[in-house]
């Protein structure tokens, strides 16, 4: 490394530094501030908040470390559990509902999933509107 480098990367780790500091003295005047401006109650408020995402980082990180641990193994176990190269994958047939009925006419589906039934509407203080069978509603 020649000096110039050197020089950078010191003014570089100076600033890092300087910048650090006073970041943390901001903070711990804004925490002074706010803290001599609230009531006991709300102070007691907040600090029950910061304890309580202080008690759940570390919970947190243990469920990220375990589902990454299983991720692993479960990509290993995939990657060993795979066809071998020119393998066809299963084929499964599904026949399209409604193609099937008894001989003697009688419709396998409920009424509601059938053809659409003629229905009957009450309007608030009128009489019952027979709306023709039409399905979506709409007057005719």
């Amino acid at each position: 490394m020649d000096e110039t480098t050197k020089n950078r990367n010191g003014a570089w780790n100076r600033l890092k530094v300087f910048v650090g500091l006073a970041a943390l003295v901001f903070a711990v005047t804004l925490a002074v501030v706010i803290g001599n401006r609230l009531s006991d109650e709300a102070l007691a408020v907040l600090a029950g908040a910061v304890c309580g995402v202080g008690a759940a980082i570390p919970t947190s990180l243990l469920i990220v470390a375990v589902s990454r641990k299983r991720d692993g193994e479960t990509k290993e176990q995939a990657r060993i559990a795979m066809p071998p190269q020119g393998a066809y994958p299963p084929v499964i047939v599904v026949a399209p509902p409604g193609g099937q009925q008894r001989a003697n006419g009688w419709n396998m589906l409920p009424p509601s999933l059938s053809a659409p039934m003629q229905r009957n509407f009450t309007v608030v203080g009128g009489t019952p509107v027979d709306m023709g069978g039409n399905p979506y509603g709409h007057y005719s």
